[in-house]
């Protein structure tokens, strides 16, 4: 009887035992009710991995579904609604111990507490609300802030963690050799991360104000980049969602650009001045939804206004001045749709 075909099964109910010593499913036990697959199934693949499961009218997996390796030792828990993921879900290690715990809602995974053999733990992220017992304490749903110690391997910290009813507080993470890498925390009602070169020295941070998920308003706040000599090379503000001004250094400390973002209905236009490394000015350009728009200026090494360009509609360039090393103008040249000049 082959299980592929229909003709077989037809009316049919039971257990159904296929077996196949070459192929990669070896054995395969399915319960039959009038010729559908619905309920128990199980599955055994060449490596001797088992899988334990139910399948429901609609013919997804729905239920407790278990997954064994080769030796045994069960490895995967799920529950399973109509083929999705909901409630606790758990993977196990070739040792046997529970290795992370995870918790569906939603479609999304909503907690994850991952485990060394030891018990302590390997990686955390809460729920707002309590949803197992194992996250009442460390997610801070206790009424105060949790302090968790978090390990890549036994007696060799990853970092740590700070959670107060499922919100994180505070975060650290560390490298191999035990340096701060990045931190992470909520003062005030904003959300500061930090990024750290080898050296210690920072590397980047940003300082925004905390948004609800689910909320319609954008990003706002300040954002920052170093050398790792600790010179400010960049600094972004934010407002609304949307950049509002972006600032520029050289490593010598001199402004390298500067730049000034409007909105206006849909939109978006940009002034950006840039300068030389000895502070001279290197040009303005002005852009509207990503293409140079209007005139543009461009100056020699000593501040000496040398070109202008006239940029119109998607950016085609339409007019040319050229200046000399005064400054006085030397010629000017008109551009047609085909880019030939006149």
């Amino acid at each position: 009887m082959s299980r592929s075909d229909g003709n077989t099964t037809a009316g049919k109910s039971g257990l159904m035992r296929c077996t196949d010593e070459d192929g990669q499913v070896r054995r395969l036990d399915q319960t039959l009710r009038d010729g559908r697959t619905v309920g128990p199934v199980l599955m055994v693949l060449a490596d001797g991995e088992r899988r334990e499961y139910s399948i429901n009218e609609r013919g997804n997996r729905d239920g407790v579904a278990r997954t064994f390796d080769g030796k045994g030792t069960l490895r995967k828990e799920e529950n399973l609604e109509d083929g999705t993921a909901v409630g606790v879900q758990r993977n196990f290690a070739e040792a046997g111990h529970l290795q992370e715990l995870h918790f569906a809602l939603g479609r999304r995974t909503v907690l994850t507490i991952g485990y060394l053999a030891d018990g302590t733990l390997k990686e955390l992220r809460c729920a707002p609300v309590t949803l197992v017992p194992q996250d009442r304490d460390v997610c801070g749903h206790g009424g105060r802030a949790s302090e968790v110690t978090l390990y890549r391997e036994a007696g060799k910290p990853s970092g740590t963690v700070s959670y107060l009813k499922g919100q994180m507080q505070r975060q650290t993470l560390l490298d191999r050799e035990g340096r701060l890498v990045r931190s992470e925390e909520l003062k005030e009602g904003r959300r500061i991360k930090r990024v750290f070169y080898a050296s210690g020295q920072p590397r980047s941070e940003t300082d925004f104000i905390e948004r609800d998920p689910n909320s319609s308003e954008g990003r706002e706040g300040t954002a920052r980049e170093w050398a790792e000599s600790g010179q400010l090379t960049q600094v972004t503000t934010w407002a609304g969602g949307y950049e509002q001004r972006i600032e520029q250094w050289y490593l010598n400390g001199r402004q390298k650009a500067r730049q000034q973002i409007r909105r206006e209905g849909r939109n978006q236009e940009r002034t950006t001045e840039s300068f030389w490394d000895n502070g001279k000015p290197a040009a303005v350009n002005e852009e509207r939804n990503g293409r140079l728009w209007g005139w543009q200026k461009y100056f020699s090494e000593e501040g000496v206004l040398m070109r202008e360009d006239e940029h119109g509609e998607r950016g085609v360039l339409q007019r040319r001045r050229h200046y000399d090393a005064k400054g006085g103008l030397e010629r000017e040249e008109r551009f047609l749709e085909d880019g030939s000049r006149i």
